[in-house]
């Protein structure tokens, strides 16, 4: 029998696993060492805080259902021989309606037509390129900066980011956490740089929350800001939650059909090593289950305005942070994280 232990938010999980196998759940962001005894995988999700020492020697293979892996120990883990599978793109589709629907609520606001807005895309991975090409379908100029890509060659369309800044109405970032090297992105945009943006702009960041520095941020207040990610997550300051237009609890890439696909996708490499298959499912039917039936309407933009309303969430997350006493913030935005309703995407795209 194969055991695995898995984070109890992958979607699908139970209804794709065969019989034979035994799923172990647990919750939260700390795995139980009893748990993990015995176990053959470990399946998670980005707020899992791992333990490598804590590892049982059975674990051949662990699974994180997100597209970065900067919350696992891969150094370590390749030590021990442990191999990891992750999910690239699988949440891609979701972001850019998280992105579109702050831009379009965002120019709104000012008064903008949205074909009349620059957005500049630092990071053209899975999310940016799928940004890029939506926002070009909508009438939206685009700016792109990537520059591991460009030395790498695969990427010709690329300016620098101090190009991106002096173009952009909106700025939209979109890299992995990468801490040190050439290619460093903590602190990706200085507050030199950040001095530099456009007034009345705006900067959106749903990558990772080191790439933002808060000291920077609450010190250059001549354009807006949109935080789905936060430099000392799950803790957010009053003082940061005050100078943001809109915050959300790292939800940009929760879909119904982001997170089914991030199961299925670690879940195909676990049932490759383990030598299993996985159970058919109506996946249409299941998804509508629990998210509800894909929206069905003509307007493109009025979709995505209807799939990801993100002012409520807005709210929730601002309201329940600021009532909460110090020691209590971290449990407050993981429960409004846990609270966040899964929403369907705009468009179908592949499962």
């Amino acid at each position: 029998m194969t055991v695995l232990v898995a984070d109890e938010g992958l979607l699908g999980l139970a209804e794709l696993v065969p019989s034979h196998c035994e799923i172990r759940w647990y919750s939260g962001r700390d795995i139980s060492p009893i748990l993990l005894e015995g176990a053959d995988a470990l399946l998670v999700r980005s707020t899992a805080r791992l333990a490598v020492h804590q590892l049982p020697e059975s674990i051949r293979l662990i699974g994180t259902a997100t597209i970065g892996t900067d919350h696992l120990p891969l150094a370590a883990l390749a030590e021990r021989g442990v191999a990891v599978h992750s999910a690239p793109g699988c949440n891609s589709f979701a972001v850019t309606d998280y992105v579109l629907s702050h831009l379009f609520s965002w120019a709104k606001s000012r008064g903008r037509a949205v074909n009349q807005v620059t957005l500049g895309i630092i990071g053209v991975g899975a999310v940016g390129s799928l940004l890029h090409q939506r926002a070009q379908a909508l009438g939206i100029h685009t700016v792109l900066s990537d520059q591991p890509r460009y030395d790498a060659g695969d990427l010709s369309d690329h300016v620098a980011l101090e190009e991106v800044i002096r173009q952009s109405d909106v700025i939209s970032l979109h890299v992995p956490r990468i801490p040190v090297g050439h290619y460093r992105t903590d602190r990706l945009l200085t507050a030199d740089q950040l001095s530099r943006m456009r007034r009345q702009s705006l900067l959106i960041n749903a990558s990772r929350g080191q790439v933002l520095h808060e000291h920077d941020l609450l010190n250059q207040t001549h354009f807006d800001v949109v935080l789905d990610v936060f430099p000392n997550e799950p803790v957010i300051s009053d003082a940061l939650i005050s100078r943001a237009w809109r915050i959300s609890p790292h939800i940009a890439g929760h879909s119904a059909e982001g997170k089914y696909r991030g199961t299925k996708q670690i879940l195909r490499r676990v049932a490759d090593v383990f030598g299993f298959e996985l159970e058919p499912l109506d996946e249409e039917t299941f998804l509508a289950s629990v998210a509800g039936p894909r929206p069905d309407s003509q307007h493109l933009i009025e979709t995505i305005l209807q799939v990801c309303p993100m002012a409520e969430t807005d709210r929730r997350l601002r309201d329940r942070v600021f009532r909460a006493f110090e020691m209590e913030k971290p449990d407050v935005f993981d429960e409004v994280r846990k609270m966040y309703r899964l929403r369907r995407e705009s468009e179908r795209y592949p499962l």
